[in-house]
């Protein structure tokens, strides 16, 4: 027994057979679909994540990501030491925050070895 729905779109699917207008999809056939762009998100939460997406929703996860991208980029150019120093600790905070998300071991201060590993790559002038 078919739902309305599923009814509906049957009637829809063999109007368009006999008109034509069926798109030739044949190239499609015995060939693997794209990789899932969602193959990290657990199944339960895929079809969420992608209604999500196609609603324009940035999840926040990734706005906090491309926030740091977008302040470890600008520190390269930026001259100022307290600047940096500011911006550096943006990137510190924006990081915990991700940590907190996913449950990792917080660290926090100027005595860490990431903090450090950041502060030699900024002061390193690039070559070329």
């Amino acid at each position: 027994m078919l739902s309305i729905i599923q009814t509906i779109a049957e009637r829809k699917i063999q109007q368009a057979m006999t008109e034509g207008t069926i798109p030739d999809l044949s190239h499609w056939k015995n060939k693997p679909l794209p990789p899932d762009d969602m193959a990290h998100v657990p199944e339960d939460l895929r079809m969420a994540y992608r209604l999500l997406k196609n609603g324009g929703y940035v999840p926040e996860e990734v706005a906090v990501q491309k926030e740091i991208t977008r302040l470890e980029q600008l520190m390269t150019t930026c001259t100022d030491e307290r600047e940096k120093i500011k911006q550096l600790r943006k990137i510190s905070c924006l990081k915990t925050k991700l940590e907190g998300r996913f449950g990792r071991p917080m660290e926090l201060g100027e005595e860490t070895p990431y903090y450090d590993r950041v502060v030699d790559r900024l002061c390193t002038p690039k070559k070329g």
